[in-house]
């Protein structure tokens, strides 16, 4: 089952634990799995993937059960190498393993939980990656999901 899988690794990937790190207390993202709607939040310093719809979510990440098998794959502490297997879901063109990404909350919350932290940790290895995408700076990865 797809929450299963995200609860472990989350607890249980290295890199998953370093990308989550800069997530403020108020990080939310709603999940949309084959099993139902789950959500992704940040209690005590450490990322829970709890069951039900998230309350006020940042974005919603719509993950088929591929994706999510490809994504709790990533083994390591490479964060750079999770976000390029991540963003490189956004952009699969199979729809058995694309990552839709809806972005819900102002681009200010987005900054003031901390996504930007996440970003900077994958480093030049993803900064490069987006590069290639055409994607230049932060506001220009969100402005893109939001279809700008």
């Amino acid at each position: 089952m797809s929450i299963e899988a995200l609860r472990r690794f989350f607890e249980d990937s290295q890199a998953a634990r370093k990308a989550t790190a800069p997530l403020a207390p108020g990080a939310e993202v709603g999940l949309v799995l084959e099993g139902g709607p789950a959500r992704f939040t940040m209690e005590s310093g450490k990322a829970r993937v709890e069951e039900g719809t998230a309350r006020q979510p940042d974005f919603t990440l719509t993950l088929p059960d591929e994706a999510v098998r490809r994504i709790t794959a990533v083994e390591g502490d490479d964060v750079g190498a999770f976000g390029v297997a991540f963003f490189g879901l956004v952009l699969s063109r199979d729809p058995a393993a694309k990552v839709r990404i809806r972005i819900d909350a102002p681009t200010g919350r987005l900054l003031s939980h901390g996504y930007l932290g996440v970003l900077a940790l994958g480093g030049m290895k993803v900064a490069l990656w987006l590069l290639r995408k055409g994607i230049r700076n932060p506001k220009a990865a969100i402005d893109r999901l939001r279809g700008r």
